[in-house]
């Protein structure tokens, strides 16, 4: 199988196939501007946003092995940086009217009578339309190889939600800064709205178990200490633990929108970044990841559908019962086989379950409200920041065709289909994928949700 499945991969799509036309190159830049700056955020506040962290490497992309040569990459990413959602906006703005109501402030506050809410909802800012044409830019000089021939078009698809429409856009503009390249195709476009079969979104689970429990649980136990030094500098404002909460979310996203540290960060020492990181490692792992029986199920119509790719081999979507759409993954158009690069773009969440589905970044204890454990291998912020992306490359070595998995650069050992150095033969990562081709061993069924 091994010789076929490289085989498969280098055949030439006809030129005069059903196609979906070529990406128009325009950079979709959020409509609330701000002057670009770099980010001026200090590491130990950068680094621990959890999913609010704006992109970074985990790790330094690796050599390929001796005698091999990567024949397809399939590239599942985030959308860039964004404004809170729509709730997340107004609870922090209720928390800040709520401090400006003390009756005097200390030096660390002295900016908040004065502080005005500006953040827009939802969208994409300034730095994630950077994050996704960066990616772009960086994907079209790595996988140049694979983006040469105008009959084997890269193909790119996208979740219906518009920052992550405007990502899989601006990742397109930046991919074609390398004119030696073929451009993308048009960012096919899936419905994610609740009900429709979707693999690059999460919205039909409603059975899935909500993560606020543990969460509220270490919340209790980091943020006492912080909140009653808020409450000293604000008498009268009477914050709670939540109130704290968002000021630490505020202090991302402010400094994310304006490009500059937002007075926000300096109400947090450096040690307590840290404790705001694990909060959003329990949000993940308890929300869609290995903390949640139903999590990993959301993901698995994506890793069937990679399968599909990585084999030549249709019956891998054709035979999921989960999320795929059917009706779309039996057209060549809008599910081709046989391209050498594929880019999918989706939301955290939705990322965090398809991690979860195929065995990667799984934690050797559970994580849990009391702290830390040790030798901790799901840290949000470096799995799924904003822009994070995770790359199934296919390398042919030899005779033998090997899959191996990056997630923001960073090499994972992927035990369950190989020795740990990262490579798995493709036969063995197949094998490997019983949960999803079992079609998650009866989890979706869980979800109380029927798919089409």
């Amino acid at each position: 199988m091994l010789v076929t499945v490289a085989a498969s991969l280098a055949l030439t799509v006809s030129c005069l196939a059903a196609s979906l036309p070529s990406a128009e190159v325009v950079l979709r830049l959020p409509a609330r501007m701000h002057p670009s700056r770099a980010t001026q955020f200090p590491d130990y506040i950068a680094r621990n946003l959890g999913p609010y962290s704006p992109y970074a490497a985990a790790g330094a992309y690796p050599a390929l092995p001796n005698n091999c040569t990567i024949v397809q990459a399939n590239i599942l990413q985030r959308h860039g940086a964004r404004f809170p959602t729509s709730g997340a906006g107004a609870r922090i703005l209720a928390s800040v009217k709520k401090l400006q109501t003390a009756t005097s402030f200390g030096s660390s506050l002295s900016f908040v009578p004065e502080y005005t809410y500006d953040l827009g909802s939802d969208d994409l800012n300034a730095l994630g339309a950077e994050e996704s044409s960066a990616a772009g830019h960086l994907a079209a000089s790595r996988y140049a190889s694979l983006a040469m021939d105008p009959c084997v078009v890269p193909f790119v698809r996208t979740d219906s939600s518009q920052r992550v429409v405007d990502s899989a856009g601006n990742w397109t503009a930046g991919f074609i800064t390398n004119t030696s390249v073929v451009a993308p195709s048009a960012a096919l476009i899936l419905d994610g709205t609740t009900g429709s079969n979707d693999t690059l979104e999460n919205n039909n689970c409603p059975n899935s178990a909500s993560s606020s429990a543990i969460e509220t649980k270490w919340l209790n136990h980091f943020a006492p200490n912080i909140t009653a030094r808020i409450n000293a500098d604000a008498p009268g404002a009477n914050v709670s633990n939540a109130d704290t909460l968002n000021f630490m979310q505020l202090c991302g996203f402010d400094t994310e929108y304006a490009q500059d540290l937002s007075p926000w960060c300096g109400i947090f020492q450096p040690a307590e970044w840290s404790a705001f990181e694990y909060y959003y490692d329990l949000d993940k792992w308890a929300g869609n990841g290995y903390g949640n029986a139903l999590g990993p199920s959301q993901g698995v119509g994506y890793v069937n559908e990679l399968l599909s790719r990585v084999t030549g081999d249709i019956s891998h979507a054709k035979n999921d019962q989960t999320q795929v759409n059917h009706t779309l993954d039996s057209s060549d158009a809008t599910f081709p086989l046989g391209r050498t690069l594929y880019a999918d773009f989706s939301h955290d969440n939705q990322i965090t379950s398809i991690l979860a589905a195929m065995g990667l970044k799984k934690n050797g204890s559970a994580l849990t409200a009391s702290g830390p454990p040790q030798n901790q291998t799901w840290v949000t912020s470096q799995i799924v920041p904003f822009a994070g992306h995770l790359v199934t490359e296919v390398l042919q070595c030899g005779e033998q065709a090997f899959v191996r998995f990056l997630i923001n650069d960073q090499l994972q050992p992927a035990e369950f289909c190989g020795d740990g150095s990262g490579l798995c033969l493709v036969d063995d990562f197949v094998a490997s994928q019983s949960y999803a081709t079992n079609n998650g061993n009866g989890d979706y069924l869980k979800c109380g949700y029927v798919p089409e």
